[in-house]
């Protein structure tokens, strides 16, 4: 038996493999049983993703302009819907997809590749760097990896980090310090570019945002506004543009040993979380709007999705 798996108090998997939940059924395969994106069971489930109900409800409530909803600013009202269509995995060539990344370039990209949360045409422009990191991240897995907008938007992000290795939150807000949730978000997306892209300075930034977090034990940082927020301890999924120790541990766990006394308290907390069938719950509900119309598991409930990155996160820690 691989070592992570000792650790569960049973093993999911089965439950995270049913046919009801294609989504989570393809990223079971991928990530937790090393399937190949050519395997026939995984173009089968990655085929029943496009035509599952959530995809078709999402794209379905899309205006001809591109974003969702009377909601034109661009985070609200297209990126957090994009997030939502990778994270179920959405493959297809939709030409609806491809307008709301057209209407993001167009209404929400500046000239230094940072993309604002704002409106460009209005003059109201601020900047969150979660924002420009998932969309980083978003655009590679919808085929934009090689646009030149792209390119510069995750330049931006490179030369944008503080020498503590963080990301500050946003001019708006006029933090002094790193954010954590940005550098979380902005580490997920170095992290994810495909091999061609971790060049030196891609690989010596990730170092650098994780020694930020493991030298402050995950999660444990100076903040002028107070206490560590509880949403760190609360797993729900999607985050969007907020993190918790779940996805910290997950993005530092190439670099670390399992043993490693820095991470200790954040594993002890995450792995008290899982039942006796070794499954972790909801612990968050994910607001469902009209112009966002895909309902996650509810708050209390036991989670296919956290449950999944859960055991994703033993994964890789124990590779």
């Amino acid at each position: 038996m691989e070592e992570w798996k000792t650790l569960l108090r049973n093993d999911p998997t089965g439950w995270l493999l049913e046919q009801s939940n294609p989504a989570v059924r393809y990223f079971t395969l991928s990530i937790l049983h090393d399937r190949a994106d050519d395997d026939p069971e995984v173009i089968a489930t990655r085929e029943a993703i496009n035509q599952s109900e959530p995809v078709s409800r999402l794209l379905d409530a899309q205006r001809p302009a591109g974003h969702w909803d009377r909601d034109k600013r661009p985070y609200q009202g297209a990126s957090k819907h994009l997030i939502t269509l990778e994270y179920l995995g959405y493959s297809g060539d939709d030409a609806r997809v491809q307008k709301a990344i057209e209407y993001l370039f167009a209404n929400a990209q500046m000239d230094d590749g940072a993309f604002t949360a704002g409106e460009l045409e209005q003059g109201r422009r601020w900047v969150v760097p979660c924002f420009t990191a998932n969309a980083v991240h978003f655009l590679h897995w919808f085929g934009y990896g090689e646009d030149e907008r792209t390119h510069r938007a995750l330049n931006y992000l490179l030369q944008s980090q503080r020498d503590d290795g963080g990301w500050l939150c946003s001019e708006r807000v006029k933090k002094t310090h790193a954010c954590f949730w940005a550098t979380a978000k902005a580490l997920r997306a170095l992290e994810a570019l495909p091999a061609d892209q971790q060049v030196r300075e891609v690989q010596v930034s990730c170092d650098m945002a994780v020694n930020l977090f493991l030298d402050n034990s995950l999660y444990r940082h100076h903040s002028e506004f107070g206490k560590v927020s509880p949403s760190w301890f609360q797993l729900a999924r999607p985050l969007f543009a907020s993190t918790d120790v779940l996805e910290v541990l997950d993005l530092v766990a190439p670099f670390v040993s399992p043993d490693d006394e820095r991470i200790q308290e954040g594993l002890q907390l995450v792995l008290g979380k899982q039942d006796s069938d070794g499954r972790w719950p909801a612990e968050r509900q994910i607001p469902v709007k009209r112009s966002f119309p895909i309902p996650f598991e509810e708050a209390g409930q036991p989670s296919k999705w956290v449950t999944l990155s859960a055991l994703g996160m033993l994964k890789r820690l124990y590779l």
